[in-house]
């Protein structure tokens, strides 16, 4: 399988509430940044690597992005969209929006952040040659890590523990970015909220399915005034 072959799921069904007092009128993926809509910054981030099945999977506001998509903003992308009947979590969002994905495994992305140095290509490599593999997160490593809960991982990659928010010199933190097998959401009960992050990966962790892709550089994380501001400044260099 090739980076050619993935869909793409962006999840975009949180309301944005540390960020949402700046830009009251739209939903957290259509914040400008740097002179374009976060979410179009992350649509050509996915075709750089090859990726051009893309699927929104909506919630709030989602009216405003059907608009957005009307004005056709990344025409080389093949985009399609879903709005979920009510909030669901990220887990209980990619399991509604599973007739959308297509082939396994597939990509999960963040609505709101950007690895811009990861090499998916070499990220799909590592997860399908481990056999183990239900899900690959990507993790970007980070100094000052106390405003962030951190992931640990064996020699081999495998994620053995998340530690809550606390003071430390640096740590490997959650990128945001999921190769996930299909199967991972096969006993989430349709319709219900389930969060991805408190819920499903802690479970794979114990039964050691889980494992963590390291990228080198940043990641940009617009959750908050300051990621937004930080944000902007690399993109405008």
């Amino acid at each position: 399988m090739r980076t050619e072959d993935l869909t793409a799921v962006i999840l975009l069904g949180g309301r944005g509430t540390r960020i949402q007092g700046l830009y009251p009128d739209r939903p957290k993926a259509l914040v400008p940044v740097a002179g374009k809509a976060i979410l179009q910054w992350q649509i050509e981030w996915l075709l750089d690597a090859g990726i051009s099945r893309v699927h929104l999977a909506a919630g709030h506001m989602s009216d405003k992005l059907e608009e957005w998509l009307k004005t056709g903003p990344v025409p080389d992308a093949d985009i399609t969209i879903a709005t979920e009947p009510e909030p669901m979590g990220t887990g209980g969002a990619l399991k509604w929006n599973l007739p959308h994905v297509g082939r396994s495994p597939f990509l999960a992305v963040n609505g709101d952040s950007l690895a811009p140095e990861l090499d998916f290509t070499y990220m799909l490599d590592a997860h399908n040659s481990t056999d183990d593999a239900e899900v690959t997160m990507a993790v970007a490593e980070i100094r000052s890590a106390d405003r962030y809960g951190t992931v640990e991982f064996d020699d081999v990659g495998r994620i053995t523990a998340f530690r809550e928010k606390e003071p430390r010199e640096h740590g490997w933190i959650n990128a945001g970015v999921y190769l996930m097998n299909t199967s991972v959401l096969d006993d989430i009960e349709d319709g219900k909220c389930v969060s991805l992050e408190n819920e499903v990966f802690p479970e794979l962790s114990r039964t050691g399915t889980l494992f963590a892709h390291r990228t080198d550089g940043r990641l940009l994380d617009m959750g908050t005034e300051d990621g937004l501001k930080a944000m902007e400044e690399y993109l405008t260099k």
